[in-house]
């Protein structure tokens, strides 16, 4: 009984000093009452004094600013709040190079996942990148050395660098730029990208599509590269295209020339050289195992080495087309050939001798127009190739292309000062053209044939005798071609390198009018007697004896450079 009645004493006690939740309370008058939330239902213990700490004067007096047991900040406490909390720029540091680094760690793995998950970037790592990192080339260079025997692309530098290339191979795969400025540390950053992408297979239809996504030629070079790398054996860029086969090879060289095409007219920056070197290497490297570019890789080597005024490497081009039948089987062949002649042309209307050809250039551009000068016009020479087209096609269009390359072939004769292939070419191929006059489809056309021939042989006749070296060698009464060219080939060495300069033709001149006659008679006479009426004709400065003559003709456009269209 005892026990129960001293728990029960001792719960009522406990129950007492248990705090309530809401605390009774009067207001001042002591009419009312009304209750308040106890906020500390238990009485705080008193803390050890180790547990004691420090807080900062100003957070005491933020904290209870009426209070009467806190004394209130001064000017003092301002400033050494303001030199704890204010900006530390050792600290800012810090913070700005971790950012750095996080951003470059995250620009990194993002790099590295589109390398990865795709297996047709041009950007993957090779053993050639390392390779080519390993040379660190500073200055620009070539990216093959080839020997004129090689007839690839001799003596053309590129404007890109080893160090370019480098910093475009370490940025797509998200490499540090630091790790350029340490050897070890970029061999190791290659390595670990090398391991993470691996070789892939290309099929075709990745092929085509990854060609069509580049933007520079860089990219489709690296492309083409990885290419062969991993499918050595299973893409050819070149077959016999017969009955029933597929026609793979025309496909793919198709697609790399129109990928450098599409990215020639998007930016204009984009060398004809390095684009050259290009197809010069990729050549170089199918030859090594017996396969061809493939014709209209041939077709874009013809333009640009035509733009850079190299008529050794347009010979090279040319004779590459004959192989795989470009020339004559395709309607394209054609138009290329035309345009690299209207592209030589225009380097001899240049006023400026660094665009014009010297004499080791004119005696190539004349091989590769009528072919070796002992052998006379050979299968490979354009002169046979136009000829063929036109006495062999039935299409009126390429008639029309193959009558565009006559002209440019027959001007940029008379550019040369080839005046006994001229005379030659008024017996022999000027008939054969004049009698597409009578092609009913032709007739109807815009341009006649007769036409081209008298008009064409007019700009050729007075283009020649600006440069043509007088001579009073005894010349044979009749050659045949092959004479005729090796005649010529000689006289381009003993021709006035100032008349080179450029030729620029003005408007019809009544000079021009009384002459016609006096050359159509003298195409008419013997070898001998042609070449003596060659060197009694006057050049043409002595045609325009002054300004104001010049300015009386109609001036009018010709069908091959600014000649008037006086017929002979």
């Amino acid at each position: 009984m005892r026990r129960t009645a001293a728990l029960q004493m001792a719960g009522a006690e406990a129950a007492k000093k248990q705090r309530k939740m809401f605390i009774k309370q009067q207001d001042k008058s002591k009419r009312g009452t009304y209750y308040v939330i106890n906020k500390w239902p238990t009485k705080p213990t008193k803390p050890r004094e180790d547990k004691y700490f420090r807080i900062s004067d100003l957070l005491l007096d933020l904290d209870d600013m009426d209070s009467k047991h806190v004394r209130p900040s001064t000017e003092v406490d301002d400033t050494q709040a303001l030199k704890k909390w204010s900006e530390d720029p050792k600290r800012t540091l810090l913070q700005r190079k971790l950012q750095k680094l996080e951003n470059e760690l995250n620009q990194s793995r993002l790099k590295a996942f589109q390398i990865s998950s795709n297996p047709t970037n041009s950007w993957r790592l090779g053993s050639h990148d390392i390779f080519s990192a390993a040379l660190g080339a500073p200055f620009p260079a070539p990216l093959i050395n080839s020997s004129e025997g090689q007839q690839g692309s001799a003596n053309i530098s590129t404007a890109e660098t080893r160090r370019d290339v480098l910093h475009l191979v370490c940025s797509e795969n998200g490499i540090p730029r630091r790790a350029k400025r340490d050897d070890s540390l970029l061999l190791q950053w290659f390595q670990l990208r090398t391991q993470l992408t691996g070789p892939e297979q290309y099929s075709k239809a990745q092929l085509t599509k990854a060609l069509q996504d580049q933007d520079s030629i860089t990219g489709v070079r690296r492309l083409v590269s990885q290419c062969l790398s991993s499918n050595l054996n299973s893409i050819s860029f070149h077959q016999l295209c017969t009955s029933g086969q597929n026609q793979l090879s025309k496909d793919v060289s198709s697609n790399i020339r129109q990928a450098c095409e599409n990215i020639r007219k998007e930016d204009d920056s984009q060398n004809s050289r390095n684009l050259l070197i290009f197809i010069g290497n990729l050549d170089q490297r199918l030859s090594a195992r017996g396969d061809h570019i493939g014709g209209p890789l041939c077709g874009l080597g013809l333009r640009l080495s035509a733009e850079i005024c190299k008529p050794n490497v347009t010979r090279k081009y040319l004779d590459m087309g004959f192989e795989s039948d470009y020339w004559t089987a395709s309607d394209q062949g054609l138009r290329d050939i035309l345009h690299a002649l209207e592209t030589y042309l225009r380097h001899f209307g240049a006023s400026s001798r660094s665009s014009g050809l010297d004499l080791y250039d004119r005696q190539e551009l004349l091989k590769l127009l009528i072919g070796s000068s002992n052998q006379g016009a050979t299968p490979e020479s354009v002169r046979s190739l136009v000829l063929d087209s036109l006495e062999s096609s039935p299409n009126g269009g390429v008639v029309q292309t193959a009558l565009g390359v006559y002209r440019a072939y027959i001007v940029l004769l008379g550019h040369l000062g080839a005046v006994a292939l001229l005379w030659q070419e008024w017996r022999s191929s000027a008939t054969m053209v004049e009698k597409l006059a009578y092609n009913e489809e032709l007739r109807n056309s815009e341009t006649q044939p007769d036409a081209i021939v008298t008009e064409t042989f007019q700009a050729a006749i007075e283009a020649a005798i600006s440069v043509v070296a007088p001579s009073h060698d005894a010349v044979p009464t009749n050659l045949d071609l092959a004479g005729c060219t090796t005649l010529d080939f000689k006289s381009i060495e003993n021709q006035d390198q100032n008349s080179w300069l450029g030729y620029q033709q003005t408007g019809a001149h009544p000079t021009r009018q009384q002459m016609n006659g006096k050359i159509r008679a003298a195409l008419g006479l013997p070898l001998d007697g042609w070449m003596e009426a060659v060197r009694l004709l006057p050049r043409t400065e002595e045609m325009v004896p002054d300004d104001s003559a010049g300015e009386t003709g109609t001036g009018e456009k010709g069908p091959i450079g600014n000649y008037s269209g006086t017929l002979l």
